[in-house]
């Protein structure tokens, strides 16, 4: 019945559990289950879905699994306990020594960290391409490419991917396409609809929503799914029953928080562009924004996530920081609480310079994940500490 209903109806019902008539899915805080003929007949099968061991899955996981698919229009799909843990299950679940993948700089700090200091340690390659321009993605792929990776919103430049342009190329050339749809959620964009294989998410950013968990999460195709699974065993990344039951009562409220989100983000973004104590501003709701017309297509409801250039540099953008009252300076994104953060000191800091600057995080670069507070309280805290600037 999941897809026949809308949105905000699957994020409160697919997938819940009612057992027992309970209105939301118990929490199933055991960490293993009675074997029965019918389990041992689950794990013969591959044991993916079938309830053996919370290391597996578990009542709570199978609930977040079957509502995120719902919203992705995904045939199946995993969770894990990071959205690291997510990144590199899929990428070292699917990839084998001599295979090759085309991504970009501007990935996120960790992701790009993984294919440039872990993998190749495997034999596994990556060029770096523009995930702007698709025509740079399929000039460097090779006879050994097997996958294409892309953010539909870069972090943190904000730079919007052309999904439709990249999964021509895909299929093209019969490669599998990635995609990491956290910036947007399902609520901002559906990738598969698209064409992509596989779509991640840290879901302890917009689904999860109340900074109060870490997670992860993997789905799209059914095969490549199973093909993971056991990657994942042997990995070991797999969240807990208790952190599944609240990631699942945050995806309840996505449809709800999101729109509050992208709109405040919009209207914060508009008189950014109008002050004089900032160089650019970065969100795709912004006519002067270098994607606009692919943003209209892959993203027309927008996103939370703002970024800017304080003027005087890092130092500026320091003090900035540090003269905000209500705008947590922390690391993530996706709260209901508003965050700021200089990427160059928190989640690019392991990038080497040359690579951030050519990337488009250049000295006073701030990141900002608009919240769901009054939009007039945002600005006043916002527009009060660039005034110490």
């Amino acid at each position: 019945m999941s897809d026949k209903r809308k949105f905000s109806t699957n994020a409160v019902h697919a997938g819940t559990k009612h057992i027992e008539g309970a209105v939301n899915t118990p929490i199933f805080q055991s960490s293993t289950y009675q074997l029965t003929d019918e389990r041992y007949a689950g794990w013969a099968a591959g044991a993916q879905h079938t309830l053996l061991y919370a290391r597996l899955s578990s009542v709570n996981s199978e609930a977040v699994v079957e509502k995120i698919c719902a919203l992705e229009g995904a045939e199946d799909g995993e969770l894990f306990a990071s959205g690291m843990a997510a990144v590199s299950t899929t990428l070292m679940g699917l990839l084998s020594q001599g295979d090759h993948i085309v991504a970009s700089p501007d990935v996120y700090g960790g992701t790009y960290g993984l294919m440039t200091e872990e993998l190749p340690r495997f034999g596994i390659s990556t060029t770096m391409a523009d995930m702007q321009d698709p025509a740079s993605y399929e000039a460097a792929i090779t006879e050994s490419t097997k996958m294409l990776y892309i953010e539909t919103i870069t972090n943190p430049v904000i730079k919007i991917c052309d999904i439709e342009a990249m999964s021509e190329i895909a299929k093209r050339h019969d490669l599998l396409l990635v995609i990491d749809n956290t910036f947007a959620s399902p609520w901002a964009c559906q990738p598969i609809t698209m064409g992509a294989d596989l779509v991640i998410h840290s879901t302890t950013k917009y689904l999860g929503g109340h900074s109060d968990i870490i997670g992860g999460a993997v789905v799209g195709r059914a095969d490549l799914i199973a093909a993971m699974f056991m990657k994942k065993v042997h990995f070991g990344g797999s969240p807990d029953p208790h952190n599944c039951y609240l990631l699942e009562r945050g995806i309840r409220t996505l449809a709800a928080r999101m729109p509050i989100h992208c709109s405040n983000a919009a209207e914060i973004a508009i008189r950014l562009e109008a002050h004089n104590k900032v160089d650019l501003v970065h969100h795709p709701s912004l006519e002067s924004h270098q994607d606009y017309s692919v943003a209209k297509r892959m993203i027309p409801k927008g996103t939370g996530m703002i970024a800017f250039t304080v003027k005087g540099g890092d130092d500026s953008a320091l003090k900035f920081m540090r003269g905000l009252d209500m705008i947590f300076e922390a690391t993530s994104l996706g709260g209901v609480e508003s965050l700021v953060e200089c990427p160059f000191n928190s989640s690019h800091m392991g990038i080497p310079e040359d690579v951030r600057i050519a990337a488009g995080l250049g000295p006073g670069f701030v990141r900002m994940s608009i919240g769901i507070e009054d939009v007039e309280d945002i600005w006043n805290d916002i527009s009060t500490a660039l005034s110490t600037v």
